[in-house]
């Protein structure tokens, strides 16, 4: 009988055991199930991005087709869409995480009904969140000896943590940085926060000449450090973009490693002002086409007609010429200047060019453009012309062969009789590696020709390619 119940005892314990294992394995497994979201590459040229803003919180739940966070590549910033369903269980990179390396952690996701509050972050990514906290934990004794040594990055790192205005009043009332505690996001000192100093301990403004002197607690060696802080001058820092950044670095690339070369011709617009005022008075007319209408409708048949400035170049496979003439249009937004794209540009009319600019370039200004919006292109044409330049040379695109810089129409005399026309200047930026001068020459011939009979523009005869696709 004892011997029975003893089995029975046995075969509980190992019962529970099992059902034990089983629960570990289970919560693993829940765990294993949780999917990372890493910072995706969003065009071919992005290395790392900002993350704007959240728009989903911890513990939110998200459905296909939903936005994610707003992310700031080198070209634009984008929405991050889903296309599953789930919960955020985690968000490792908060709102405004500069310098974020495509690949890198930045949230966690799990399935709807599982524990998101539970979810386990992987070890590599505790490591490295854990890295800054302990490396600002030193000894005592060594924080008074770096004390000093670090005055310079704190009066640096203080022009990024207090507001303009509240600068000023600090500067006003000679008030130490110190003293103020910012309510701010991020710590950051407002204005408030130093009238609020200001009235408690009912101090008064220091006139001109008492800034002028040095008191007596302030040594000369004090002064001469300030001045080489400050450099004498009042500054702003103004942190760049990844979108200026990127771009500096391709400008950078572009005119140390491909070979420019400029040429440049004069067409008569006179026929397309009067064309276009033709347009514009037409009761039936839907929309308003400008002159830059005109230029990219011109510059698609031209590349059509001379398909050889029609491509793209890279040292690895050479030149390939297009199939289709995608015409980017440079548009200047507050982060920088993107190039939307009008795919197809040879094969719309010149109303369907004007509606589609119009549209590209609003979504530009208001970030919202798509990568497929603004990557690729075979030809780029940046005009200034608005802006009452009458001439300039621009860096070419990459892998683009080729950019057209127009110019503004300037009235001027011509021919014996001095009658007065409108000229237009352009001037066209070529890789020498992929385009010779009598290529690009037969390219403004040809633009040239279009654009001084507008009427080839508007009729559905499109201009063939020598080249068979």
């Amino acid at each position: 009988m004892y011997t029975f119940l003893y089995m029975l005892r046995n075969l509980g314990r190992v019962a529970t055991n099992v059902c034990r294992q089983r629960r570990i394995a289970f919560e693993a497994i829940r765990a294993l199930a949780s999917t990372p979201l890493k910072m995706p590459s969003l065009s071919p040229t992005m290395s790392e991005g900002t993350i704007v803003r959240w728009l989903k919180k911890e513990g939110e739940e998200f459905n296909p087709g939903d936005a994610l966070c707003e992310i700031q590549t080198d070209k634009a910033t984008i929405t991050l869409d889903t296309e599953e369903e789930g919960i955020v269980a985690k968000i490792l990179m908060p709102d405004n995480s500069t310098d974020v390396k495509v690949g890198k952690l930045i949230a966690i996701l799990v399935e709807k009904g599982d524990d998101w509050k539970n979810v386990e972050v992987p070890k590599t990514e505790e490591k490295t969140s854990e890295k800054k906290p302990s490396e600002t934990k030193p000894v005592e004794k060594e924080e008074k000896q770096e004390q000093p040594k670090s005055d310079q990055q704190q009066t640096a790192q203080s022009h990024h943590a207090v507001g303009p205005a509240a600068r000023t009043l600090l500067e006003q009332y000679g008030i130490e940085l110190s003293k103020i505690q910012g309510t701010g996001p991020h710590g950051i000192i407002m204005k408030s926060d130093v009238q609020n100093y200001i009235d408690s301990n009912q101090l008064k403004a220091k006139s001109h000449t008492q800034e002028k002197k040095p008191t007596k607690q302030q040594t000369p060696d004090k002064q001469e450090k300030q001045i080489k802080e400050s450099g004498g001058r009042r500054y702003h820092d103004i942190e760049i973009s990844s979108i200026r950044r990127a771009i500096a670095k391709r400008l950078t690339y572009s005119k140390t490693n491909i070979p420019h070369q400029y040429i440049s011709i004069t067409s008569n617009v006179d026929q397309i002002i009067k064309l276009r005022k033709q347009m514009i008075s037409d009761p039936k007319a839907t929309v308003k086409v400008s002159v830059n209408d005109f230029i990219i409708k011109a510059v698609a048949y031209g590349l059509r007609q001379v398909p050889q400035m029609n491509g793209v170049y890279d040292d690895k496979n050479g030149l390939k010429l297009q199939s289709t003439v995608d015409i980017s249009v440079a548009v200047a937004t507050d982060n920088g200047l993107i190039t939307p794209i009008v795919f197809n540009a040879d094969r719309l009319s010149v109303q369907d060019i004007n509606g589609q600019v119009r549209q590209l370039a609003t979504k530009a200004k208001e970030g919202k453009l798509k990568p497929n919006e603004f990557q690729g292109g075979s030809f780029t044409i940046s005009n200034l012309g608005m802006f009452g330049i009458r001439s300039f040379s621009a860096v070419i695109n990459p892998p683009q062969i080729g950019i057209l810089a127009i110019g503004q129409n300037l009235l001027k005399y011509s021919g014996d009789d001095l009658k007065t026309e409108n000229q237009l200047i352009v001037t066209l930026s070529y890789d020498a590696r992929a385009c010779d001068p009598q290529s690009s020459a037969l390219f403004l011939q040809a633009f040239r020709s279009y654009m001084e009979n507008p009427t080839m523009l508007i009729t559905n005869n499109k201009s063939e390619s020598i080249l068979n696709f």
